[in-house]
């Protein structure tokens, strides 16, 4: 009887330890960072680790930060421009963590709650990421007029994207894509539409003009020839009508010598 108690006590125990390995094994795709002795001590108590860790013990910690490839979405902000032209930004962009810096990651955000890979990067997004890339939006917009910000999108936005790959380098971070989703003011979007139909109605009349030109252009031409056809002086029409009294004579016209012509047929 006692035999077979020990026996499931040490089952039991077994059965623990395993679990507690499995449960501790850094999965694929992720880093693992180890934190002991509470940290304490600092950076020096976070080290990157793989495989299984085994059971773990009092004031330590096994992390895991994804290596692949996030998405975030921040909230849509107004940006000002430096004549006070407002506009709206509603960014999307997408990025990883660095490879190698699992560590970095874990010791400098662990009080943003870093426990639950599921949720880590959602909350290094809302408390960091997503902030330096309204800031980048809202302080490079001061740097151009309403106007110059309009004609300019792809420098703008090219001038943001550079200085947050940066950013997002120093916070251990890539950054991979990033689009603006930029709105002009509905003033200018409507000032911009009646220009466009402005351009667009004046090409119109000058097509019409262009074309009532060249209408009148021809009616004169036909007119023109219609006038010199009527007082028989055309060079055609007095041709043809040369052709058709030579053929309904009897008399047949023969030039001789180039100057006297002599008349064949005359009764």
């Amino acid at each position: 009887m006692r035999l077979s108690r020990l026996l499931h006590i040490v089952l039991f125990f077994s059965l623990i330890s395993i679990t507690a390995c499995t449960c501790n094994r850094v999965l694929p795709n992720f880093e693992g960072v180890k934190m002991e002795g509470y940290g304490r001590n600092g950076r020096e108590n976070f080290k990157a680790v793989t495989g299984a860790q085994g059971i773990l013990g009092p004031g330590t910690e096994l992390f895991q930060v994804p290596m692949w490839e996030q998405k975030a979405d921040p909230s849509e902000v107004a940006i000002t421009a430096k004549d006070a032209g407002s506009f709206s930004v509603d960014p999307t962009y997408t990025y990883s963590a660095i490879r190698g810096k699992g560590v970095d990651i874990i010791f400098h955000y662990k009080h943003l709650g870093v426990e639950d890979p599921g949720i880590m990067m959602d909350n290094i997004e809302a408390n960091v990421l997503n902030q330096m890339v309204v800031n980048a939006y809202r302080e490079e917009g001061r740097n151009y007029s309403t106007d110059s910000l309009m004609n300019n999108l792809n420098s703008f936005e090219k001038a943001v994207e550079k200085r947050l790959r940066d950013e997002f380098g120093g916070k251990y971070f890539n950054l991979l894509t990033l689009t603006s989703g930029l709105k002009p003011p509905a003033s200018m979007v409507e000032a911009i539409e009646k220009r466009n139909n402005a351009i667009q109605q004046a090409e119109q009349v000058r097509n019409e003009l262009e074309v009532s030109r060249m209408q009148l252009e021809k009616a004169k031409i036909e007119a023109e020839a219609n006038k010199v056809k009527a007082s028989g002086l055309e060079p055609r029409v007095l041709q043809e009508q040369w052709i058709e009294a030579i053929r309904n004579t009897s008399n047949k016209v023969i030039i001789t010598d180039g100057k006297t012509p002599v008349i064949l047929g005359n009764p």
